[in-house]
Order: C-alpha cells, then sequence, then structure tokens
C-alpha cells in the first residue's frame, strides 16, 4: 500500500487564475468587525515586579509562561480565537455517541462542499492528520519537498527516516510559493521525492500567500513526475483572500478555496486557526484506496473514525466553523486587523518582515545574535505583559481571531516599540535541545 497509494491517487481537473495585477487591491482598513460582542473575558493585570519573577521562572522563554501571567497573548493564532454564539449553540446541541454521530454527518458535509473531497476524516488536530498520513504514504530514504515546513511537519517526517527539504521562493507578493525551477530540477533528479507538500498560507514569515498559478504548475510536475501534492492548508480562507486581493478576482473566496483544494491529491489541515475552533483537524482526499487504511490508523490512534479523536460537541463547533471560515466579512476583519498592527509598529519605528502576512507580524530584532528574538520577546513581556513567539530567529505576534480589539493592538504596538526602541538584554542559554529549541531552550541573563 505504502509503495503504491500516491501514484495511483484519482486525478481531479484543475482551474486557471488570473494574473496578479502591478497594484493589488488592499482591504478596505476602516470596514468594521463583522460581529458585536456578547460574553467578556477580564484580562489580567499582572505587575512589573510579577512580570519579573515570572520571566526569570520561565527561563526567559516566552513559551514556558504560564496563561494567567499574560495580559495579551500573541504567541499563537492556533485554537485561540474566539467561538461564535452559533458555535456555543451547537456545543449544547450535540448528542454524545461512539459511532455514528449527526455530528459526524453534518461535519462531512460541509467539508465536502469546501475542500470538494469525496471522504473527510476528522482528527484531534492538524498534527495528528499529518502523522497519520506520512504514517501512510512515507517509507524510509524518501524525500518530501515544501515551499517551507513548518518544525513539527518536518519532524513529523523525519521522525520516519525520510528528508524534508525546502524550496521557497519568496519573490513578493507571492513570498509562500514553492520555487517552481528548483522543484522541476528536484524531480528530475531525484527519484526518491515521494510528496511535494504546500503549506497554505506559508506559516514561517506569518502568513505569506501562495498563488492559485503555483498550486496549478505544482500539480503538473507533480503528475508529470508520478508523485503526490498535498495541502497543509490549515489557513485556506486566508490564502484565497489574499488570491482574491491580489489578482483582483471577482470570485468569492469559498470558490478560490474550493478551486485551491482542486489542485492536491489529499489535503490535511489544523482547523484551530482559519476554521475557528478551539479544536479539531481534518484530512481530505478522493481515492477509495486511502480509506481503509487511514480508519485503521484513525481508529488505531484516535478513536472510532466517525469521532476521530473528538467529542461530538467539538464535531459540530468545527462545522459551524468552517462555515463561518469562508465568509468574507470575517477573514476580511482578521486580515485588516493584522495590518492595523503591522501599521501601528511600522510607526513605532519596528522593524518587521513586509509584505505582512495574513495572520501575524514577524519582527526582525536589531541585535542579529543567536538568541536575539528570544531576549526581544522577553523584553516585550517585561515592559507590558504581551508575549510573543520566537521563530526562526524572529518574533512572531500571532492575531487570533475574535478576540483582541483595535485598542488592544494599539497597546502591544506601543509596549513593542517602547521595548525595541531600547538596548536587549543578554541572555546565556542553559538549555538547548536538538529538536523544537525555540519551543523548550531555556535562559539566564548576563
Amino acid at each position: 500500500m505504502n509503495d503504491r497509494l500516491g501514484a495511483m491517487l484519482i486525478w481531479k481537473p484543475r482551474c486557471a487564475t488570473r494574473a496578479a495585477g502591478e497594484e493589488p487591491e488592499r482591504l478596505d482598513r476602516n470596514m468594521h468587525e463583522p460581529y458585536r460582542i456578547k460574553v467578556v473575558e477580564s484580562l489580567p493585570r499582572v505587575s512589573p515586579s510579577a512580570r519579573k519573577t515570572a520571566m526569570t521562572t520561565a527561563g526567559f522563554n516566552t513559551f514556558h509562561l504560564q496563561a494567567g501571567e499574560v495580559e495579551i497573548d500573541l504567541i499563537s493564532d492556533s485554537g485561540t480565537g474566539a467561538m461564535s454564539s452559533r458555535q456555543w449553540s451547537e456545543v449544547i446541541a450535540a448528542r454524545e455517541d461512539f459511532s455514528g454521530q449527526e455530528s459526524f454527518r453534518d461535519f462531512v458535509k460541509i467539508g465536502r462542499e469546501i475542500f470538494g473531497f469525496e471522504h473527510v476524516q476528522p482528527v484531534h488536530q492538524g498534527r495528528a492528520a499529518e502523522n497519520l498520513l506520512f504514517r501512510l504514504l512515507l517509507k524510509s530514504g524518501e524525500v518530501a519537498v515544501s515551499n517551507t515546513f513548518f518544525e513539527t511537519t518536518r519532524a513529523n517526517i523525519e521522525v520516519l527516516g525520510c528528508e524534508a527539504r525546502d524550496l521557497p521562493d519568496a519573490t513578493p507578493p507571492w513570498c509562500g510559493n514553492i520555487d517552481l525551477a528548483r522543484l522541476e530540477r528536484t524531480l528530475k533528479r531525484n527519484r526518491r521525492v515521494r510528496l511535494i507538500l504546500l503549506t497554505v498560507t506559508n506559516n514561517i514569515q506569518g502568513g505569506q500567500p501562495v498563488s492559485l498559478e503555483n498550486m496549478v504548475r505544482a500539480r503538473e510536475l507533480a503528475d508529470a513526475h508520478g508523485v503526490l501534492l498535498a495541502l497543509d492548508a490549515s489557513r485556506f480562507a486566508g490564502n484565497a483572500c489574499r488570491v482574491k486581493e491580489l489578482t483582483r478576482s471577482r470570485k468569492s473566496i469559498k470558490r478560490i478555496c474550493r478551486e485551491s483544494f482542486n489542485q492536491s491529491h489529499l489535503a490535511f489541515l489544523s482547523l484551530k486557526k482559519d476554521g475557528l475552533a478551539n479544536v479539531g483537524g481534518v484530512i481530505g482526499f478522493n481515492d477509495h484506496r486511502l480509506l481503509e487504511p487511514l480508519a485503521h490508523e484513525v481508529i488505531r490512534q484516535e478513536s472510532y473514525p466517525s469521532a476521530g479523536g473528538l467529542a461530538a460537541r467539538d464535531l459540530a463547533a468545527m462545522t459551524v466553523g468552517l462555515e463561518e471560515s469562508v465568509d468574507e466579512r470575517v477573514v476580511g476583519s482578521h486580515i485588516r486587523n493584522v495590518r492595523f498592527l503591522a501599521d501601528e509598529l511600522k510607526k513605532n519605528g519596528v522593524e518587521i518582515f513586509e509584505p505582512v502576512g495574513a495572520h501575524g507580524v514577524v519582527i526582525h530584532p536589531r541585535d542579529r545574535a543567536r538568541d536575539a528574538a528570544h531576549a526581544l520577546a522577553a523584553e516585550i513581556y517585561l515592559e507590558g505583559g504581551v508575549r510573543a513567539g520566537v521563530f526562526d530567529g524572529t518574533v512572531r505576534l500571532a492575531v487570533p481571531r475574535r478576540v483582541y480589539s483595535r485598542d488592544h493592538l494599539e497597546h502591544v504596538a506601543d509596549v513593542v516599540g517602547r521595548a525595541y526602541g531600547r538596548e536587549t538584554m543578554k541572555l546565556k542559554c542553559v538549555h538547548r535541545p536538538e529538536e523544537f529549541s525555540n519551543f523548550f531552550a531555556r535562559f539566564v541573563a548576563k
């Protein structure tokens, strides 16, 4: 099965896209949020002395901070968004059963509608999805290539004895694309390549878009060389919104999403991002030969396939979240807030990566020392209780969906600006694991 699955996947027709205009249209920054607030939650108030104690205890790594020690949390947009009143009502209404749940039936229906795949398998989150798939599709010694692998995705490939190779093309405005020339050369020279994985949006620089044209061409190369093309599409709606904007398309975001998935043999995604749920993931595919092996892996590692490791209430929230995810007002509001934060940071003299991505803003530390990003993230927290994440030597402010107002984001920009404007502390690393060092490293102040 491992040797044959990819080559036998059913072909799906592709759709073309128009070339991008020289001056892309921008979302209306002044558009108000497409919702009103129904429930509020008090923010923690953490004194400067308490922040200093917390940061020292955390080893100057913001990932080790306790949530109650953080006033505004922008360390991740994954599972941190606010669910809608409709989602919460479906949570209450969902009936819990071991198999054959109505919530599973409803989830599959909306999944087919948005993704276009015949088979839609829920799992408890995106990392479970990629782990299940890679174990079925890859064997030791094979190669997977990508526009850029996220750290955990790379780890799930390498643990199988496979190679994960990045082939990014960071040419604006499509800074998330895969380098097609390098991809073609790699496919011609290396017959061990088994999988092309497009991360949509490309996560590393805060959510850079992948063009539909790039997906179409990657699919053509995949078909020509008999390899799989998969989408890691956790931020599919944000990517579709950027495609619509940059190509001046009149198509709906929902239709662009469908056309994007239509380029792939299969896709997996976390629904904790654009899916607007606090937990959950999904695998979509067409080839019936994958159905039974995947079901066996799901029941071995997750639960009965109609549950996918989730409660019925989770499936119900995921279903409504998917419906809301392709609402142009919802995804547009999120991207506008990200851009608002970026503009405010620039006003305060902060150097950011541009063009700005779809889910967060990436900050370049002024100090280029190895651990300068951790030091800057620590300074930001000490200055105002704002938590940022450190990825690939940069500081990322990921904006949760439907959580913070522009007053909050303006405050974040002021805090970051003050921390950025002064000399950053020096850190000494006392623990740096070989894997996932940004998550688990610990420091002391020099």
